[in-house]
This record gives C-alpha cells, sequence and structure tokens, in this order.
C-alpha cells in the first residue's frame, strides 16, 4: 500500500509541529506588564520559579535520532582498541575513521542530549577523541586503550551504551 506523498507531508508536518509544541524551549505567552501590577501602580515580585523536570527526549530529536548509531560505533571502536590488549596490531587508520564517525555523529547530539545523559556523552566523545589521538606507530598501547578502557571513564561508556530514549529502540 503506498501513501500519497502530500498525505506523507502532511503528516510528517503535523508530527513536528506537535514534537515542537511540547518543547521546553516554546515561548510562553508574554504576561501582561499591567496585570503584575496592583493598584498602587508598583510592581510587585514575582516568586521564584521552580526548576521543572525536563521532558524525557523528544524520539524526533538529533540526540534519539543518532543513538542507536553512535552507540555502535562506540562500541566498534571499543572493540577494535581492545585487540592491543591481546597484543593485535591495530589498524590505525580504520580506527581514525571509526573516530571520526562517532564525532561527526556526536556532535548533533550534544545539543540535545537529555541531562540525565549530557555529561556522559560528553565523556565518552572526549575520550575517544583522546584515544584516536595515540593512535600512531611504536605509540603508548595505554594512550589508546585507558581513554576507553580505564576505570575513570567506563561508567560514562556503560551509561551511553545502557541509555534508551524510550519506545523500544535507540
Amino acid at each position: 500500500m503506498t501513501v500519497p506523498r502530500s498525505r506523507t507531508l502532511a503528516l510528517a508536518a503535523t508530527l513536528l509541529a506537535a514534537a515542537c509544541s511540547d518543547s521546553p524551549d516554546a515561548a510562553a505567552p508574554a504576561p501582561d506588564p499591567a496585570s503584575s501590577r496592583p493598584s498602587s501602580g508598583k510592581p510587585t515580585e514575582k516568586p521564584a520559579k521552580k526548576p521543572t523536570a525536563r521532558p524525557s527526549p523528544s524520539p524526533t530529536s538529533p540526540f534519539c535520532l543518532n543513538l542507536t548509531l553512535f552507540q555502535v560505533g562506540v562500541i566498534a571502536y571499543s572493540s577494535d582498541v581492545g585487540a592491543a590488549i591481546d597484543g593485535e596490531p591495530l589498524d590505525f587508520k580504520e580506527l581514525r575513521r571509526k573516530a571520526d564517525v562517532i564525532a561527526r555523529t556526536g556532535e548533533p547530539m550534544r545539543a540535545s542530549a537529555p541531562p540525565d545523559i549530557a555529561d556522559e556523552l560528553r565523556t565518552v566523545l572526549k575520550a575517544i577523541e583522546t584515544s584516536a589521538g595515540h593512535l600512531k606507530e611504536g605509540g603508548d598501547a595505554w594512550a589508546v586503550l585507558g581513554p576507553v578502557y580505564g576505570d575513570r571513564h567506563r561508567p560514562a561508556f556503560d551509561a551511553v551504551n545502557a541509555y534508551n530514549c524510550g519506545g523500544g529502540g535507540g
């Protein structure tokens, strides 16, 4: 069964509008300055706003759209780097390519990362960048392995790997 293109575009526009209207960044209507003043004409102090919990990540956010690809890339890079543990030679060119793909995938994810995973995402991106920066002949294997497998960053890698935007998929 095929769906007419106009109907598909209308559905996409509706979904986009619905997603945008629930955005925490959506502007609230500006309050009427006159309504915030008592009859004396002096402005009243407004109580400080309580921080509100951010809604769960939108399945259409760059973070959620790229999460599965990012997770697979990180696992592939980690696995290939892990070969050094067994004394296997590393394919520097391929590892740099994978690190570049991870960086290009992760960069747009940063801005829309939910607060509960944003720090871990940044840590993983920085760790892979650091690891890839040490990929050279005769280089120190631990300088390549440490950022990925060291105790300092491992919790961030585990958190990003286990993260799910909801709805069953990455």
